[in-house]
């Protein structure tokens, strides 16, 4: 791995003053790393083919984890022998059910859920309005998490043919300083680590190279500039992130900033200051000499040419953004990132299906409930009877109970999972969606209560009665949401004021979704207004056209814009 450094002395008087870009890496792949990604593929896809008896090792070690453990003492725990005494023990939970368990963990005490004690809790988003804080260990990043991220990093490279000098585009996460602090706790993103555990940690080659650090205070988009400045002369053979939109956004921002690309380029330069990977200006003429014969169009293929796979989230929502993603990266082939979140994995792809993989047995504890006999917006109960994984059906969806070695013990994801398949004695599983409705472009997942509460307090005291409104998914590059509401004429609100409260709240209620709007990855709420009994015409209008009853109730979010098609084919027949 070449890496160039400079030192940090004073440059002298009448010097340019040093950028932080004190070095430039092509991020290379080493042979070693290559191999042990490669290894990490092979046990993946032997786990497939030999399911019991790394699941069954799963269960021991989440046992031995829970072994004296508050939690473990509270179900007895002691006494399970079997995944039936284990079922009969511990009940289905929310996280709602384990949040007493991590607020003991923040009054102080030890030993509540793991015998390997929490270094860190992570944040997401909460159906309440609160972010969850999910506990992550060493045990279970070093047994499990980073283990998972070697397997299907050794999909990638297998599938690109990967050769030592290639480079990637690693923009799944990033190494950042920017942490809270809950209780004793630092506390952050998935995608934000701030360092690596240990060496069996996920910790690639690019880990300390400029180009993937966080820059603290630096915009989202200018920081998918920077990253594109800083490999502009590598041999990128792979882009890898979470969300398809992070990838079409790196391709706006390279077509936007051509010109500062070019100019930067030429002149050893990053937004204006010296660049210490210096100067390339032949690279700079070539892609100057691209633009003008595509119209001033620059793509990430013309940047690298070598590019040969691309690789997102393309399942459910995400998937929408396939078309865009076919254009800003023609022909290069598709896979998917795994089935992963805060809380835990369900799935590592180990082969070339471009959206589904197979469940994840050697990292969890996996149960299924069958999603179409039963009313999604209903949580799961306690005691309510699931699969095992060898025992779900092709073509059936279902939703997925899971355990990790972190503490979530039978914890109900509310994911909803497709058995398209198998592959070897495992379910190849697509994710759909969420279960109970919401929405979610770019992880946002954005749910009904957000909405509800949100539009509550910007009405204020002008909440008399039940408003009718509902929060509509509007696809665009970028996406965002239209807020559609019965607004009467005597209301004495601003509507520019309102739909500026209603996005405030949204974003004080979901830590996703002021990320993603922070990032501009979406737009700001837009505001449709309309007359009273607009609602009510609609449902008229679809119970002629056949709509059945569950089809016609009321959501504070919609699932898609269709709302929008059939609110204005109702207001024409006024």
């Amino acid at each position: 791995m070449t890496t160039v450094r400079t030192s940090p002395a004073d440059p002298g008087p009448g010097a340019p003053a040093l950028s932080p870009w004190t070095h430039v890496n092509q991020s290379s792949v080493p042979p070693a790393f290559l191999t042990g990604t490669r290894r990490a593929l092979a046990r993946q896809r032997a786990a497939c083919h030999d399911a019991h008896a790394p699941s069954a090792a799963v269960f021991r070690d989440i046992l031995d984890q829970a072994e004296g453990t508050y939690f473990g003492k509270r179900h007895g725990l002691a006494a399970v022998r079997t995944l039936r005494d284990w079922k009969r023990a511990v009940p289905v939970h929310s996280y709602s059910d384990l949040r007493p368990y991590v607020d003991k963990l923040l009054d102080g005490d030890a030993n509540v859920l793991t015998r390997s004690e929490p270094y860190a809790l992570l944040r997401t988003s909460g159906s309440s309005g609160q972010p969850k804080l999910i506990p992550t260990t060493r045990h279970w990043r070093n047994a499990y998490r980073g283990r998972a991220l070697y397997a299907q990093w050794g999909l990638y490279f297998e599938s690109v043919g990967m050769v030592p000098g290639a480079t990637v585009l690693d923009l799944s996460w990033e190494r950042s300083s920017t942490s809270t602090s809950v209780g004793d706790y630092p506390s952050y993103g998935i995608s934000q680590r701030p360092a690596a555990v240990s060496s069996v940690d996920w910790l690639p080659p690019w880990y300390d190279e400029s180009w993937f650090q966080g820059v603290e205070g630096e915009s989202y988009r200018n920081g998918l500039y920077r990253k594109l400045r800083l490999l502009a002369g590598a041999d990128v053979r792979l882009v890898v992130a979470l969300n398809a939109s992070k990838i079409v956004g790196v391709a706006e921002v390279l077509a936007e900033r051509a010109d500062d690309l070019v100019s930067d380029l030429r002149n050893g330069t990053l937004e204006g200051r010296p660049c210490h990977g210096g100067a390339d200006p032949d690279l700079a003429s070539r892609l100057a000499g691209i633009r003008r014969a595509n119209r001033g169009m620059l793509r990430l293929t013309d940047l690298w040419p070598g590019l040969a796979l691309v690789v997102a989230w393309n399942s459910a929502s995400a998937a929408l953004y396939r078309p865009w993603l076919d254009e800003v990266t023609p022909g290069v082939p598709k896979l998917p990132f795994s089935a992963t979140g805060t809380e835990g994995i369900i799935t590592i792809p180990v082969d070339g299906h471009r959206s589904a993989g197979p469940l994840a047995v050697d990292l969890g504890l996996y149960e299924f409930v069958p999603a179409e006999d039963r009313d999604e917006e209903v949580p799961l109960e306690p005691d309510v009877e699931t699969l095992d994984f060898h025992e779900v059906e092709v073509g059936r969806t279902y939703e997925v109970v899971m355990t990790q070695a972190n503490g979530l013990y039978r914890y109900a994801l509310g994911d909803l999972y497709t058995v398209v398949g198998r592959i070897g004695q495992v379910p190849r599983l697509d994710f759909v969606g969420r279960s109970g409705f919401g929405s979610s472009f770019t992880g946002e997942k954005l749910t009904e209560k957000d909405v509800y509460l949100a539009v509550r307090a910007a009405l204020g005291d002008q909440w008399r009665s039940l408003p009718l409104f509902s929060c509509v998914p509007v696809w665009a590059a970028p996406p965002g949401y239209t807020l559609m509401i019965e607004w009467a004429d005597d209301l004495p609100l601003s509507p520019d004021r309102f739909a500026e409260d209603v996005e405030t709240a949204l974003q004080q209620l979901n830590i996703e979704y002021a990320d993603k709007r922070a990032a501009d990855r979406l737009t700001p709420l837009a505001l449709l207004r309309v007359p009273p009994g607009t609602f009510a015409r609609v449902e008229d209008r679809r119970r002629r056209e056949g709509a059945s009853p569950a089809q016609l109730k009321h959501h504070w979010i919609q699932r898609d814009g269709s709302l929008l098609t059939h609110a204005a084919a109702a207001l024409a027949e006024v």
